[in-house]
């Protein structure tokens, strides 16, 4: 850009120049010989002006052309004559003086604008010169606030690794293998527990190591600087205070700028991580599982203590596929199969399966494994336990069994089992369903469905009980009918129980139902039955009775008889002269005992013809076999029969029916008697009692008769079926039913040398049947 002073504008064109030339002495000339101004006595200032002008313009050329032009009009128009160019010679020195003045005046004026020309060009230049300067000067102090923001951050980032190494207890080295120079971090030598002012060497280190791994730790130094490549091993420190540290070291083989070998790389403190390492393998062996990993492929490469102590296999022999030498061969193209589809879905898996122990034996197991993946999704490897259910699976199987043989016991005796919330059926086996007649295919019925099935009849009842026990938190038992959807009558027994929670809160009822429709009708011809079976025994009694009317003729006889006697003497000792009123009482009580005796037998004879409800009692089954004796002994020596008791002294009580057992010992006694009515020898009938096994009171009747025909000890208790020519076959018929509706057993048998006995055992009282 052009200054806005004209003197140092930059010179201009040459044409430009000369143009500059003759315009200004043309100026010059016309300013001068102007009449206005009065000039034309003193024109020579205006031509130099010219001759200045032109040559500060155009240079040392248009400065002598304008001299010279200035000269010419000088000599022309202002010396005379003028307006004559011819020879002046008077005026050749001022024109000799003007063209000096002209000439030198342009030189000044060339000089000048060259000085100036100068300046400005080394004013520019210096400008230049400063600038350079000045950007130099800017670089310089960039790189100075560089260098020291680098040497900050360098000091930030030591700080930084210094403080980082101490948190990650890693430290950092740097081994010369030429010089054998090493280099250590701070951390490093807080590490090795030495003064920072020690200089570290391989001797240092060794010192350090424990004895147990100097031999490792020297090998593989010199394997490492033998061969030049990176190293990574760990090892133990033992320090000065018995302390042990565990270390791992990794270093880079580089080469400097001499071509030599260093080695650069850290030494972390792993000792924590080690017991940390320790504490979890700990836990992943103590683990009640067996525990194992797998490559993102599938391939096992770990197991834990727990699996290789069961199975006994190394963990060498483990990994791989060898894993499956201990899969039952039944389930090991299910175990693979499975295996390969879970893997290639990538999902988490569960599989059952038999394991083999050590010791051969087989085990099932749960196999559970799932898939570590990272942030992207790709799977990193397998984590999986397994988990010995066998005794689940016994226990389940055993459970299915226990189930199964529920579902088929509820199917045989008609007894569902049910759960119940207030106003709510929770559940219904099957066979519940079926005893009250709904679809399990329906779905659970309601329970307002339910209750209005009850008779209208037992409603209330129903109602009540069951709002008794929930207001009580009690047990609860009633029959009651109900009219399923078929139609038919039936009647139930249901039992149920409350489920109470910790706090005490009735949470539910649980029972069983029962159709006892059958069982009903069943008691009915039961009750039936025994009543007519109860009659037949009467009958039987008063048959028998009938058949002995003489025999207990003969017994009432003796006491009365002895009665009269005993009165009689009484009487004789009462009219003597001097009454003998001590043998008159000895009389008189022997006639109480009579009468007393004589009121027995009749009393017994009372009750078996007596015709009444059964009602049992502890009885001394010595007492009835003696009484039965006393009242059968007439009839006994009415046939020359020898009745013999062989009584044990401590046989247990029994709860029974003492008439009843009247009956019985008196059937089996009778029996004996006939048998020996007409046999030759000895007729002896012995009655037994002993303690049987069980602390079962025990009873035989033995005879010498005739004895059982062959094949007849069991037929002899058919009903209808008897030996004896007027007999009418039901008295050992009943007998039999008698003792076993006591809880007991009747049996025959025949007696050696001959004759036959009859046993029959009964419970003891605290097993004696409600």
């Amino acid at each position: 850009m052009r200054t806005s002073n004209p003197l140092l504008w930059p010179k201009l064109p040459a044409i430009w120049s000369y143009g500059i030339v003759v315009l200004s002495v043309a100026t010059a000339l016309i300013i001068s010989r102007w009449p206005l101004l009065h000039l034309q006595e003193a024109p020579v200032s205006l031509f130099l002006c010219a001759v200045i002008l032109s040559a500060w313009f155009g240079g040392v050329g248009p400065g002598f052309l304008a001299t010279s032009l200035s000269a010419l009009a000088f000599y022309y128009y202002f010396l005379p004559p003028i307006h004559s160019l011819g020879p002046k010679p008077d005026e050749i020195a001022r024109l000799i003086v003007f063209m000096l003045s002209a000439l030198f005046v342009g030189s000044l004026s060339v000089a000048q604008r060259s000085a100036t020309e100068s300046l400005k060009r080394a004013r520019d230049d210096l400008k230049v010169k400063v600038q350079e300067i000045q950007q130099a000067n800017e670089v310089l102090q960039a790189e100075s606030r560089g260098r020291t923001q680098a040497e900050n951050q360098l000091r930030r980032s030591e700080a930084y690794l210094a403080e980082a190494q101490r948190l990650t207890q890693t430290g950092s080295f740097g081994w010369s293998v030429q010089s054998g120079e090493i280099r250590w971090s701070d951390e490093t030598f807080r590490i090795f527990e030495c003064d920072p002012k020690t200089k570290p060497t391989l001797e240092v280190i060794l010192q350090r190591t424990h004895p147990e791994d100097v031999a490792f730790v020297k090998q593989t130094i010199g394997r490492a600087s033998h061969e030049q490549k990176d190293f990574d091993f760990e090892h133990r420190l033992l320090m000065q205070d018995g302390s042990i540290k565990y270390v791992r070291v990794v270093g880079h083989a580089v080469k400097d700028n001499a071509g030599q070998i260093e080695f650069v790389g850290a030494l972390t403190d792993i000792t924590s991580a080690k017991e940390a390492e320790d504490r979890t393998r700990l836990i992943i062996d103590t683990v009640p599982a067996q525990l194992w990993t797998e490559t993102p492929e599938g391939v096992v490469d770990f197991v834990n203590r727990r699996w290789v102590d069961y199975t006994g296999m190394t963990l060498e022999q483990a990994v791989g596929s060898g894993w499956t030498n201990m899969v039952h061969p039944d389930d090991i193209e299910r175990v693979l199969s499975k295996w390969r589809i879970l893997i290639s879905e990538g999902k988490p898996r569960e599989i059952e399966s038999r394991l083999r122990r050590s010791d051969g034996t087989y085990r099932w197991f749960l196999s559970r494994c799932c898939p570590l993946v990272d942030r992207s999704g790709h799977i990193l490897g397998w984590y999986g336990s397994d988990t010995d259910i066998h005794d689940r699976k016994e226990a389940e199987e055993k459970l299915r069994q226990s189930e199964t043989y529920l579902a088929e016991a509820q199917r045989l005796t008609k007894t569902g089992s049910w759960a119940s919330r207030i106003g709510e059926i929770r559940y219904l086996s099957e066979e519940c369903y079926r005893v009250l007649g709904f679809d399990p295919n329906g779905g659970q019925p309601r329970y307002e469905t339910f209750f209005q099935r009850i008779h209208p009849d037992d409603q209330a009842k129903f109602r009540e009980a069951v709002e008794t026990a929930e207001r009580d938190k009690s047990d609860f038992e009633l029959d009651y009918r109900f009219v399923p959807p078929s139609g038919e009558l039936r009647d139930i027994h249901v039992i149920g129980h409350p489920v109470l929670s910790p706090s005490g809160d009735l949470v539910e009822f649980v029972g069983t139902v029962m159709d006892v429709t059958e069982r009903k009708r069943a008691e009915q011809e039961r009750e039936r039955l025994r009543q007519a079976q109860a009659d037949l025994a009467h009958v039987n009694r008063v048959a028998t009775m009938g058949e002995l009317t003489a025999s207990v003729a003969h017994e009432v006889n003796q006491p009365i008889a002895a009665a009269v006697t005993n009165a009689k003497t009484c009487l004789r000792w009462l009219t003597r002269d001097h009454p003998d009123v001590e043998e008159a009482r000895a009389a008189a009580m022997r006639i109480v005992n009579d009468g007393t005796r004589a009121a027995e037998i009749i009393k017994r004879i009372r009750l078996l013809f007596k015709k009444e409800t059964s009602e049992r009692e502890l009885v001394n089954i010595n007492e009835v076999v003696e009484e039965m004796v006393v009242l059968l002994r007439g009839e006994a020596m009415r046939y020359s029969i020898l009745l013999k008791t062989e009584l044990e002294a401590d046989i247990p009580r029994v709860m029974a029916d003492r008439v009843q057992l009247q009956q019985v010992l008196m059937n089996l006694m009778l029996n004996g008697m006939d048998a020996m009515k007409d046999a030759n020898g000895t007729r002896e009938l012995i009655i037994k009692s002993q303690r049987a096994e069980n602390d079962q009171a025990l009873v035989s009747v033995n005879d010498t008769g005739v004895g059982l025909h062959p094949g007849q000890a069991d037929r002899i208790f058919t009903a209808f079926f008897t030996t004896k020519p007027h007999g009418t076959g039901m008295g050992l018929s009943i007998s039999r039913s008698i003792v076993e509706s006591h809880g007991g057993r009747l049996w025959a048998a025949d007696n050696s040398p001959r004759g036959a006995s009859f046993w029959f055992s009964l419970p003891a009282k605290d097993e004696a049947p409600e």
